[in-house]
């Protein structure tokens, strides 16, 4: 066991906790209690917990955001180098600390990709604009993100977004690395990518801190695992060391061979029909060619690396887009002589950042707000349990906003079927979840499925996405590179699988 901090081992720390408890503003529980901790320089430390429990607070606490971004009341100390760090010049203390938030979106300060690598440069260290463009030209090769330096922000995929967020916080070449869910959103290979760096990192000495719920994933390469529940630290284990590699992620390349049917037998149950669709956003990205149907009550996967277009294609399938050429139907209906109205009855969406979708100052407000605006009776009964069924009955006054990210996306997953569409567009709707609420969504979704309702899931969580779907399209650079069959999806991740073990096994 890690010796947790207090007296004269809180000095010698580089990051400390003292009774160090913070209770949000207009929140009655306090969201830290009692938190004694103490991190040494070249840790590599992993803090787990269920969603709400605590370990974004942490992360927080220490980059200074609170108290200076979010507002509170908090008890006891909370020290870097051995002084207060709310006391500290937040422009100052961010010098230290490299940071990859889990809203990615929020941490934006430029539109281009360039100019935001460019910006810690430019701003913390003084380089000039020679320097800057060596150390952005190395950087990007290391990350392999070379092709995205000329790209707009808000035109990369989230996936993309988080590897540029990942640039961002380490270009400077910090001393600390704070990371909220750092492989959220990433596909297989950009996530060994960051892992790998996330280990020289490491190695080079610095001191690391993930807040995650897919803890499992960092053992080989972390030093110290802290379990936080209900704002309280549970428990705070040394991990011993385990040089593994990990095992290969390639095998995404068989889908390319894959190519099954998914025609649909009964014309007049087709959900949603797509046509040789195509649509671009620029010379750097397009949908080509893009034709499949999906027949009413499946659940469809749609996988992919970062940037092959699942997100703009969900988009299109929504309304928010419209293909340059091609056709979309939605139950036989051109989606362009659909109104919006129609639509949204017919349509409910999950999108990635589920702060985007939050309009109402409450939570039950939030869930009421499409059937009210379409004119359907509701009952409070209801909300009420829908909210204790995911865990959210004590914040059915809380402004949707005030969540956890965890929070967030149940929360979207509730408001977006509350309405009882016919067809449920769901966008990495794992994220941010732990293992217990993964298995609820999984649950309802099936529920959903018993009650014919169509879903389209896009998702790099393979293993909890193969369970539920009927088949999978597999997207790669813009086009449809196979259609699975669920049996053959789940018989390769069984293949990997047992690959892993086997591998593990000999290392051992």
């Amino acid at each position: 066991m890690i010796l947790i901090a207090g007296g004269e081992k809180l000095k010698s720390s580089l990051i400390s906790f003292a009774e160090y408890s913070f209770s949000y503003f207009l929140r009655e529980q306090p969201t830290l209690t009692d938190i004694e901790l103490s991190i040494s320089e070249g840790e590599f430390v992993i803090i787990t917990g269920a969603s709400g429990s605590g370990k974004s607070t942490i992360a927080y606490s220490v980059l200074g955001l609170i108290p200076f971004f979010y507002s509170g009341d908090i008890k006891g100390k909370s020290l870097y180098k051995n002084k207060d760090i709310s006391e500290v010049q937040l422009s100052e203390h961010s010098k230290n600390i490299g940071y990859i938030p889990q809203r990615i979106d929020n941490s934006f300060v430029t539109p281009y990709v360039f100019s935001e690598l460019a910006f810690p440069l430019e701003y913390m260290e003084k380089m000039d604009e020679l320097e800057i463009i060596k150390k952005l030209e190395s950087h990007s090769l290391k990350l392999n993100t070379s092709d995205l330096l000329t790209r707009k922000i808000h035109e990369l995929s989230e996936g993309e977004k988080q590897l540029v967020s990942f640039s961002s916080a380490t270009i400077n070449n910090p001393d600390v690395i704070i990371a909220d869910e750092p492989l959220a959103n990433l596909d297989r290979k950009n996530k060994k990518l960051i892992l790998s760096m996330f280990k020289d990192f490491h190695n080079s000495g610095k001191t690391l801190i993930i807040t995650t719920h897919d803890y499992k994933t960092y053992l080989p390469i972390a030093t110290r695992l802290i379990h936080i529940s209900g704002g309280r630290i549970q428990d705070d284990t040394t991990i011993q060391k385990q040089e593994k590699e990990y095992a290969k992620v390639d095998f995404e390349k068989q889908f390319l061979n894959i190519k099954e049917n998914m025609k649909v037998q009964t014309p007049e149950d087709v959900a949603i029909e797509i046509e040789n669709l195509s649509f671009r956003y620029s010379d750097n990205f397009h949908l080509q060619n893009i034709s499949f149907s999906i027949q009413k009550g499946n659940v469809i996967g749609i996988i992919g690396d970062n940037g092959s277009g699942k997100t703009t294609l969900l988009k299109i399938l929504c309304g928010l887009l419209e293909p340059h050429s091609g056709k979309v139907s939605i139950f036989g209906e051109p989606i362009n002589n659909i109104s919006w109205n129609e639509l949204t009855k017919k349509i409910g969406v999950v999108f990635q950042d589920p702060d985007k979708q939050f309009f109402e100052s409450t939570v039950k407000d939030e869930i009421a707000l499409i059937s009210n605006n379409l004119g359907h009776e509701y009952h409070g009964t209801e909300i009420s349990s829908n909210l204790i069924e995911c865990g959210l009955e004590n914040y059915d006054s809380y402004n949707p906003h005030s969540l956890s990210y965890g929070e967030k996306r149940r929360l979207v997953f509730l408001v977006s079927n509350h309405h009882q569409p016919d067809i449920i567009l769901i966008d990495e709707i794992t994220v941010g979840m732990d293992q217990q609420n993964k298995t609820w969504i999984k649950d309802k979704i099936s529920e959903l499925k018993e009650d014919n309702k169509t879903i389209i899931i896009i998702s790099h969580d393979w293993d909890w996405l193969g369970g539920i779907v009927d088949s999978i399209i597999y997207l790669n650079e813009g086009r449809i590179a196979s259609f699975l069959s669920a049996e053959t999806f789940n018989n390769e991740l069984l293949k990997n699988a047992l690959g892993k073990n086997l591998k593990e096994g000999e290392e051992k």
